[in-house]
């Protein structure tokens, strides 16, 4: 495997719109002349970015982990309400065991408007793994999902778990940005946390989330998160991280439909008043869909 590129300029060139393509492809620079561009452009954030910056209220991002079947319900939801969402999912899951997206349903989700993010092949956590591994994981999920003709930007860590490796992995397959699963306010344990990521993020391979687990997974507790940064002055991304939306008070990590109904139902009111912003946090940085580099 070839030497990884520092981080820092993976992260210039991913707010510059510049992943790293493979080298001699139509329209595509070489890896030197993209890493020239990044540097020349990497205090200027891709257009998403510095639109949203200038926005005077929270932007939220709803994103669902997993790709379990419920999210083409969930995604029916969001789109009724005129909310778009970005569903992370593993490629290699897909259609199996009758507990996740068949490739039908999620290109459904996709033409609906909401947006499809990688989230590995099979869900390992990142750190443990070589870096072969790792690199697999990562890249080969992003091939697939191309093939499949899907248009994925951006990435979520799989228990949010990632190094310096894994975010240097996830930049160069072509993400534009990488979504951990905390890194915000928490009331009971992160009080000192930002109420908001910043806009743009301060690190694009590691954007930072609220985080619910062990709390209760309430509609209130859950428009706390935005009603905070509304009162902090506003301006920042609020990104949620959803499992699946089920009946189950003994997984943590699953969501009741009924007080996920409620909140989306909030959500887009707020929404129409004007008083928050959704996007897909893809969009946020936006960029072009580059290819897999052919030496990843």
């Amino acid at each position: 495997m070839k030497r990884l590129v520092p981080v820092c300029l993976v992260a210039a060139a991913s707010v510059a719109g510049l992943q790293q393509a493979p080298a001699g492809a139509a329209g595509v620079p070489s890896s030197g002349q993209a890493a020239a561009h990044a540097a020349r452009q990497a205090a200027a954030p891709a257009h998403g970015t510095r639109k949203a910056a200038r926005s005077a209220v929270p932007i939220v991002a709803l994103t669902f982990d997993d790709g379990t079947a419920d999210h083409l319900a969930v995604a029916k939801m969001l789109s009724k309400r005129g909310l778009k969402g970005t569903f992370y999912v593993n490629s290699a899951r897909l259609g199996t065991s009758g507990r996740y997206l068949s490739v039908p349903a999620l290109r459904a989700i996709a033409r609906a408007g909401h947006e499809i993010g990688g989230h590995t092949l099979r869900h390992p956590h990142l750190s443990d793994e070589s870096e072969a591994v790792q690199q697999s994981e990562i890249c080969d999920d992003r091939r697939a999902l191309l093939k499949l003709g899907f248009a994925p930007r951006s990435f979520a860590y799989p228990f949010g778990d990632y190094d310096e490796i894994t975010k240097q992995l996830a930049m160069r397959c072509g993400y534009t940005t990488a979504r951990g699963i905390n890194g915000l306010y928490r009331p009971d344990s992160c009080q000192s946390c930002p109420i908001a990521e910043k806009l743009p993020p301060v690190d694009l391979a590691a954007v930072r989330a609220t985080s619910q687990t062990r709390l209760p997974r309430t509609a209130r507790t859950l428009e706390s998160f935005v009603t905070r940064a509304q009162q902090e002055g506003g301006r920042g991304l609020v990104t949620f991280v959803f499992h699946e939306i089920k009946n189950n008070p003994r997984d943590q990590y699953a969501t009741a439909p009924k007080e996920f109904a409620a909140f989306v139902d909030w959500v887009a009111r707020q929404r129409k008043a004007g008083k928050i912003q959704v996007r897909a946090l893809g969009d946020l940085v936006g960029g072009k869909v580059w290819p897999v580099p052919d030496d990843m």
